[in-house]
């Protein structure tokens, strides 16, 4: 081989992991950042990684854009109630809410719930308040993660919700197909860029998706872009 060809391949390939690198750098830079609470696997949040930079919560965390609560004790949803703090979880929680971050708590995660066939219905009750008066602070019971990123879609400054999504997707057909060429995302409620781009279906023209299903602003330019044919059913 040349050695200037060689020198020239060696450059070109430098340059193209300069640029992902840099183009990496701009997206991660671009999200928002996630802190999650009272949890010790970050993997179970892994399908929100492509719309947040996601970190555990340590005492060196002052800030970000959304919490996720993944266990709330009796204890912590009383305080929380009442405004008061005792240790740095719920300070840092008390201070985004003051500051009107977004706040969601796992709702499999609320203790009180757990004893709600054996509990005193007063007692019981007076729990049910206390998630009644976070919910009226702006905290949001989720019972799955999904609706984190369905309750708000940013995309380059602008806010989408599910029926401008749905009316903004191009090649969309409302039918029924059987095609071997065709993958299924039926089970998906929000449809992404990543799904996408799966090996499994490199080269697809069809994509089947239920009629209640999402898809973001960054699929739908993968779809625009690769000409991919939207079937509902």
């Amino acid at each position: 081989m040349d050695y200037n060809n060689l020198i020239e391949i060696i450059v070109e390939e430098l340059y193209k992991k300069i640029n992902t690198t840099n183009i990496g750098c701009i997206e991660n830079k671009n999200r928002k950042k996630l802190v999650i609470l009272y949890e010790n696997d970050k993997s179970k949040f892994d399908l929100l990684s492509d719309k947040f930079n996601i970190e555990m919560f340590a005492n060196t965390t002052k800030d970000c854009d959304v919490v996720i609560v993944s266990k709330l004790c009796m204890r912590g949803i009383c305080n929380l109630a009442l405004g008061n703090s005792f240790s740095d979880e719920e300070r840092f929680l008390l201070k985004m809410l003051m500051k009107g971050k977004k706040v969601y708590v796992l709702d499999e995660g609320i203790e009180y719930k757990r004893y709600k066939e054996t509990a005193p219905k007063t007692l019981y009750n007076k729990y049910r308040a206390y998630e009644d008066d976070i919910c009226k602070y702006g905290v949001k019971i989720i019972k799955d993660l999904n609706e984190i990123t369905l309750s708000e879609i940013e995309f380059s400054g602008e806010k989408f919700n599910k029926e401008i999504l749905n009316k903004e997707i191009l090649n969309e057909e409302k039918v029924k197909i059987d095609d071997k060429f065709s993958i299924d995302l039926t089970n998906k409620r929000l449809i992404s860029e990543s799904d996408l781009r799966k090996p499994m279906i490199n080269g697809t023209k069809d994509i089947i998706v239920s009629q209640n299903s999402i898809i973001t602003p960054l699929a739908m330019d993968f779809i625009r872009i690769h000409n991919i044919t939207v079937k509902r059913i």
